[in-house]
Parts: structure tokens; C-alpha cells; sequence
């Protein structure tokens, strides 16, 4: 779950601003997006896709016929033994292309991500992924928050020229 935070103080919306507001944002939304010629339902089928270089794999296609973004997550971890060779150095560049990617395709994304301002974008792990987000401590790599940040300041410089 994606939280903002404005100076250290975090944001609180009602479920139904939330589903609007941040939602959009969040790689289970069912905002699907089309990369290299290919439609995925969500950003987290298209994340967990590419961690397979063969399109005719077992797992490429099970990620890809998964019912649900959840789903998707399971199945693209695993299968860890045949991922891509460098998937440690490239999971955070796919990632930004994703994100790209989802907001230009998807104008909700896009006013979504602006709409953020300066916050503070971080995801919430329940589950400790500390990779990814930030634990109930505040402790935490948070890529995928990190990331949204990016490529909202990238939008910011591509709008200021």
C-alpha cells in the first residue's frame, strides 16, 4: 500500500479518495499498460514477466495468463531459478520503464503522480519487503517509492523544456 507524506507528516485519505488519488499508483491497479508490442494487464504482471527472457517459458506464460496481479507476484518469485541472469542489476530500470510506461498510457496515472506534489512516496511493506518500501519502523530501501519520485520529477523536467 502506497502512502505520501508531506514534510514527515503523512498524508490520510478516506478509502474512496485513496482509490482515486493513490491507487492508480499502485502496481496491483488494474491500469494496464502495452511494452514492446505486448499488453499487460498491470503493472506487476509486467514487472514479474520480465524476469524471464523466454516467451515461450513456463513461467512467462503463467505470469502472463495469471487471473490477478497477486497472483502474477507468486508465481514470478517462484520460479527464481530461471530468471535473468542480471535481474539484481536491471529490476530497478524495468521498473522506471514501467512506471513510463503505465502514466502515458494511462492519463488517471498521470494526474495521479502529479497530483503528489512533493510528497514523500513510499510503500508500506506489511510483509517486511524492505527492498521495496518502508517497515512499520520507517526502515527501508523503498525503491518503489523512490522510483514513482523519479519519474515524477522526470515528467516535472520533460514539461519544464
Amino acid at each position: 500500500m502506497l502512502r505520501l507524506f508531506d514534510n514527515g507528516k503523512e498524508i490520510k485519505y478516506d478509502i474512496n479518495e485513496y482509490l482515486t488519488k493513490v491507487f492508480p499508483l499502485e502496481n496491483f491497479s488494474a491500469f494496464g499498460l502495452t511494452m514492446d508490442g505486448i499488453y499487460y494487464e498491470t503493472g506487476e504482471h509486467a514487472f514479474q514477466s520480465l524476469k524471464f527472457e523466454d516467451k515461450s517459458s513456463i513461467p512467462w506464460k503463467e505470469v502472463m495468463d495469471s487471473l490477478n496481479p497477486y497472483e502474477a507476484r507468486i508465481i514470478g518469485s517462484k520460479y527464481k531459478s530461471e530468471r535473468i541472469s542480471n535481474w539484481s542489476e536491471v529490476k530497478y530500470d524495468y521498473l522506471e520503464k514501467i512506471f513510463t510506461l503505465k502514466l502515458e498510457q494511462n492519463p488517471m496515472v498521470k494526474e495521479a503522480l502529479i497530483a503528489t506534489r512533493d510528497y514523500l512516496i513510499c510503500e508500506y511493506c506489511i510483509d517486511e519487503d524492505t527492498e521495496w518500501g518502508l517497515d512499520r519502523n520507517g526502515n527501508g530501501e523503498n525503491r518503489l517509492g523512490k522510483t514513482w519520485m523519479k519519474v515524477r520529477r522526470n515528467i516535472r523536467i520533460y514539461q519544464n523544456k
